[in-house]
Formats: C-alpha cells, sequence, structure tokens
C-alpha cells in the first residue's frame, strides 16, 4: 500500500504560499481585500510615496490570495504581510520563500540539478525614500486656509443676509485633521477675526464653533465617526444638535432670538404664527443648523479628500477619505478555482 505525501512533505507553490497567506490574513480576524488595500495604501504613503499611486486596487490584492498563480508581484506580497501586522523581517521571509519557489518552478531550474544549498536569493523589498515632508510644511498654511475659509463663509452670509452660517468649514477641516482643540482654536479665531470685520455679533458664538469642534473632532478620532459615509452623516447631525443646544440659549438670552442673522426672517414667520417667541427662536436654530451644518461637513470632506491627495495629511483616522479616493474597481470578481464570484 502507498501513503500519499501529507501536504508538509508536498513542494512549495505558489498556490501554498497564497492559501498560507490566506490562512495568516484570517487569524487577523475579518478584514475586507478594501481594506487591506488601503493599509497598503498607507504603508506606500509613509515611505514617501505619492497618495495618487500608493493605493492598489482592491482586486489586485485578491489575486495575490487566489490559487493558480503564475508569478506574484514580491513588492506587493512583502507590503500585504507589513499591512496585516507583521515586521519586516516576517515580510522578508514570506518574500524569500516566494523567490525560493520562483526559483524551482522556472525552467532554467528544472534543467539543471538542485544545489545542495540554495543562495539566499536577493530580498525584493520596497524601496525606502525619505520620510514625505509635506505634513509638517504644510500644516501652517492648512491651518491659515483653514480660517480663511471659514472668515470668508462668515463674510459671504454677512453680506447676503442667507439662514445658513458657514463659518465652520475650516473648524471641521482643522479639528478632523489635527485634532479637537485644534478645531477650539480655529472656531475662537474665526469669531475673533468676524468682530475685527465689522459682525460684532460673532463674538458670543465663539462657544457654538469650539462645541462643534470637538464633537467633530473626537466624534472622528474616538469614536470612529469618519468609517463610512452614513457614520459621517450621523457626525454632522450630532454636531447640528450639539451647536443648537448652545447656539439657541445663546441667541434668546442676549438678542431675545433676534441677532441680525438671515435666520431671523424665519423666526419672525413662525412667531407670526402664533408659535412663542422662545419656541420660534429655537426651531428656527435647530432647523438652520441642521442643513448648516450637513453642508459644512460634506463640503468639509471635499476638502480633506483634496488635501489628503495635495498635501499627504495624515486621515488613517478617516477610513472614509481614503475610500473615497481608492482607485473604483468591480467589488465582485470571478474565483476560478472554486467557481464562483466572490465579494472583494
Amino acid at each position: 500500500m502507498v501513503l500519499s505525501a501529507s501536504p508538509q512533505d508536498q513542494p512549495d507553490s505558489l498556490d501554498r504560499i497564497a492559501r498560507d497567506l490566506v490562512v495568516f490574513k484570517d487569524a487577523r480576524g475579518p478584514l475586507s481585500y478594501g481594506e487591506l488595500a488601503r493599509r497598503v495604501g498607507e504603508l506606500r504613503i509613509e515611505r514617501g510615496i505619492p497618495a495618487a499611486s500608493a493605493y492598489p486596487a482592491r482586486t489586485t490584492v485578491y489575486d495575490v490570495f487566489r490559487p493558480g498563480r503564475s508569478r506574484m508581484d514580491p513588492v506587493l506580497v512583502h507590503d500585504i504581510v507589513r499591512a496585516l501586522g507583521a515586521d519586516d523581517a516576517e515580510a522578508d521571509t514570506w518574500v524569500e520563500r516566494y523567490h525560493r519557489v520562483r526559483r524551482l518552478t522556472e525552467p532554467s531550474a528544472r534543467q539543471r540539478p538542485t544545489p545542495a544549498v540554495d543562495a539566499p536569493a536577493p530580498i525584493d523589498r520596497p524601496r525606502l525614500l525619505p520620510a514625505a515632508p509635506t505634513r509638517r510644511r504644510f500644516a501652517p498654511l492648512t491651518l491659515v486656509g483653514c480660517l480663511l475659509l471659514n472668515v470668508v463663509g462668515l463674510v459671504v452670509v454677512q453680506h447676503l443676509h442667507l439662514p445658513l452660517y458657514l463659518d465652520m468649514v475650516g473648524t471641521a477641516v482643522a479639528a478632523i485633521v489635527f485634532g479637537p482643540w485644534y478645531g477650539v482654536a480655529m472656531g475662537l479665531l474665526t469669531n475673533l477675526c468676524g468682530v475685527v470685520v465689522g459682525i460684532p455679533g460673532a463674538a458670543p458664538f465663539a462657544l457654538v464653533n469650539a462645541v462643534g469642534a470637538l464633537v467633530w473632532g473626537y466624534g472622528v478620532r474616538r469614536f470612529g465617526m469618519g468609517g463610512d459615509i452614513v457614520r459621517y452623516f450621523q457626525l454632522n447631525l450630532l454636531v447640528a444638535l450639539a451647536c443648537s443646544l448652545v447656539g439657541a440659549p445663546l441667541n434668546v438670552l442676549l438678542f431675545a432670538g433676534f441677532s441680525g442673522h438671515g435666520s431671523d426672517t424665519v423666526t419672525l414667520s413662525l412667531e407670526t404664527m402664533g408659535l412663542p417667541m422662545v419656541a420660534a427662536a429655537f426651531s428656527t436654530n435647530l432647523f438652520t443648523s441642521v442643513i448648516d451644518k450637513l453642508l459644512t461637513g460634506f463640503i468639509a470632506l471635499i476638502v480633506l479628500v483634496w488635501l489628503r491627495g495635495a498635501t499627504g495629511v495624515p486621515t488613517t483616522h478617516v477610513p472614509l477619505i481614503d475610500h473615497l479616493r481608492a482607485p473604483l474597481a468591480p467589488r465582485w470578481v470571478l474565483d476560478s478555482g472554486r467557481r464562483r464570484l466572490t465579494l472583494v
């Protein structure tokens, strides 16, 4: 009777490497190929690769784990293993294994005896580039740009008497990119500038700007509300509610519900319809704040996507931004080994 060889006794192959990579990935918990592609992109950006070319497609990453391959990209294999939490030494081991299999399967290798000891193959490790200086260099410019966004929004709304605010786009960007307290400082500076450019009513509402910064900053950084579009939408609604809880009482206490803002016409209309002034002021503030913060939040998202590509600002805590920047690819691919469509 002839015993079949165990998997350990069989020669190594690219299919075995692919299967072992699947096991290695699954051991790290549930992780989509799209998320893995995002992590690979982040690693490459840290090495100084431009963001526009750093992110591999989901299908490209998936193909490394697919059996039936005749070759793999060793640089991508190295990056995938690193993105799964391994260090450089362990990633190098996977790359060495790939080169060893390639040497044994190439026609020239099959035509000559295998040497007793394999010479170490050169490791095709990614070339480490100097860390991109864009983050530190552009941080002051980014903050100045955030302040200008806020002040321009404040002035435009004031002169056109719009029933919106639009003075917190820069606050949202600063809070999300640099942290909530940077956003608070941005909000305070904005309202101070509002007084300087001739809008004295802006000063008391600095507290509203600060509260919005805290909710945006901690919402994204501590509660992961920048993970997808639904949670980001919910975050902006929370900002609107928090700002109304602070802004509406200030408006009533300091200005009797009429601060000279464009939304005063809405308050007046509600009061004319028989609603008490306090209720009319609160209703107007909440309604206006919801529309304003949703608009502000998504304008800030557009600015963040642009900043990510133009300056390389760190956004690992906001996966939504990298999902929007990642190359679009089909989410279903054909698994030829199992003859079925697989979601990636």
